[in-house]
């Protein structure tokens, strides 16, 4: 693998996203976080969170999305300021193009720097316990949530 090589887009179209539902992906090496906005791009709501490792990952993920009435996919890229490439870059790069495939959605990425951390902030700002914030998937599904608000407010159309 050549991590100096500027790592590529996904030449997915862009569509329209006024009045249509996202979906917002915080991938990690053992579960993905999934939130979902409101039509009107208010509210950011956190759905679920998926292990990889279970059988039924991709059952799970795709039955949400559909459930909730998704057009397009936000998944957080964790993106280096050298433009070098790390494994987990791979990964993501590979899931998307799954992800892609298994929906017929439009699938984008977007920087996801400092998601994780933010999450750990927004979760004591709104008073959530040390104890809650460390339970399993919790800082997956608010960090799905914080990539989703992200990319709504700078893709406001």
């Amino acid at each position: 693998m050549n991590n100096s090589l500027e790592f590529e887009q996904f030449d997915i179209p862009r569509i329209p996203l006024k009045g249509k539902k996202v979906a917002g992906i915080d991938f990690g090496t053992k579960q993905v976080g999934l939130a979902v906005c409101d039509e009107y791009h208010i509210s950011v709501s956190p759905k679920g969170f998926f292990k990889r490792e279970n059988a039924d990952f991709w059952e799970k993920i795709i039955k949400t999305i559909v459930t909730e009435r998704v057009a397009a996919i936000v998944v957080g890229m964790p993106y280096r300021e050298d433009k070098s490439v790390s494994k987990l870059m791979l990964m993501i790069k590979d899931f998307v193009a799954q992800l892609h495939n298994k929906t017929g959605l439009p699938v984008l990425l977007f920087d996801e720097s400092f998601s994780t951390r933010r999450a750990f902030d927004t979760m004591a700002e709104i008073g959530m316990k040390k104890k809650k914030q460390r339970a399993k998937g919790t800082k997956d599904l608010i960090a799905a949530a914080v990539i989703l608000r992200d990319f709504l407010d700078e893709n406001n159309d």
